[in-house]
C-alpha cells in the first residue's frame, strides 16, 4: 500500500491523514453547501462542526483506549492514532447536541443532515485506511482480494466500508432527506436511517476483518455490540416515538 504520501525532509505526511482530512473537507462542505436548508450561516455551520469534532476526538480515543489494554500513553504519537469510529460517533452527537441545545437550533432537523455529511466523509476516508494497510480483512478466494498484512489474498474491507458509506450518504441525500424537508417524514428520520444504516454495514464488515477486533460475547467484536446497541436504542426511540405521535 501507500501509507506514506509525501516526504518532506523529516516530515512524512501520511496517506491516511490525507485521506480523512478530505473527507472532513467534503463533508462540511457539503453541510455548507445546504446551510439555507439547515437555517445557518456559514459561521453557525462551521461552529457546530468545530464542536463535534471535538467531541469526536475525545470520544473516539475513550473507546480506542477502553478496548484496547495497554494503549494508554501521554504522547504525542498516542494522539496522532488509535480511535473507534463509533466513539467518535458519540461523542460527536454528544458534543453537537449540547452545542444546539445551547444556541437553540432544532436538534433533530440538524441531525438529519449533518449525520448525511458525516456518511460522506467517511466513505472518503475509509480508502485511507486502505493505503495505511490498516483495518484489513480476513483471508478470500474471491478475485477481487488484495495483498495485506503477509497475506496474497484478503477482503478489501476498507473499500466496502468507503462504497457502503457512500451509498448510504446517496440515500440520505436523494431520498431520506428531501422528505424530512418537505414534512412527509418526521425530523430525526433521516437520522434514524443512518444510525440503523451504519450499524448494518459495520456489523457486516466487522464479520469480514483478519486484524484483532478482540471479542467479547458469542464471537463478536466490541464493535459489533456497539452496533448491535446502537440499532437496538434506535429502533427503541422510533417505537416510542410512534407511540406519543
Amino acid at each position: 500500500m501507500l501509507p506514506v504520501l509525501l516526504t518532506l525532509g523529516p516530515l512524512e505526511v501520511s496517506s491516511y491523514g490525507v485521506l480523512v482530512a478530505l473527507g472532513w473537507l467534503a463533508g462540511v462542505k457539503w453541510l455548507v453547501s445546504k446551510r439555507s436548508q439547515l437555517g445557518l450561516t456559514e459561521d453557525g455551520v462551521w461552529d457546530l462542526v468545530y464542536w463535534a469534532f471535538g467531541g469526536a476526538f475525545v470520544g473516539g480515543k475513550i473507546l480506542y483506549f477502553l478496548v484496547t489494554p495497554g494503549s494508554f500513553a501521554f504522547t504525542i504519537e498516542a494522539l496522532r492514532y488509535g480511535f473507534v469510529f463509533f466513539g467518535g460517533l458519540l461523542g460527536g452527537l454528544a458534543a453537537a447536541v449540547w452545542r444546539a441545545r445551547r444556541l437553540g437550533l432544532p436538534v433533530l432537523k440538524l441531525a438529519d443532515w449533518c449525520l448525511a455529511a458525516l456518511a460522506l466523509g467517511h466513505g472518503i476516508g475509509r480508502f485511507g485506511c486502505l493505503l495505511a494497510g490498516c483495518c484489513y480483512g480476513r483471508h478470500t478466494d474471491l478475485p477481487w482480494g488484495i495483498a495485506l498484512a503477509g497475506d496474497p489474498s484478503r477482503h478489501p474491507t476498507q473499500v466496502y466500508e468507503s462504497l457502503l458509506n457512500l451509498g448510504l450518504f446517496a440515500f440520505l441525500a436523494l431520498y431520506a432527506l428531501p422528505r424530512a424537508a418537505d414534512g412527509r417524514w418526521r425530523r430525526g428520520s433521516a437520522f434514524a436511517c443512518y444510525l440503523l444504516g451504519y450499524a448494518a454495514l459495520r456489523f457486516g464488515v466487522e464479520a469480514l476483518r483478519g486484524d484483532d477486533r478482540g471479542t467479547f460475547m458469542l464471537g463478536l467484536s466490541p464493535s459489533q455490540w456497539v452496533a448491535l446497541g446502537v440499532a437496538a436504542a434506535t429502533m427503541a426511540g422510533l417505537a416510542l416515538r410512534g407511540r406519543k405521535a
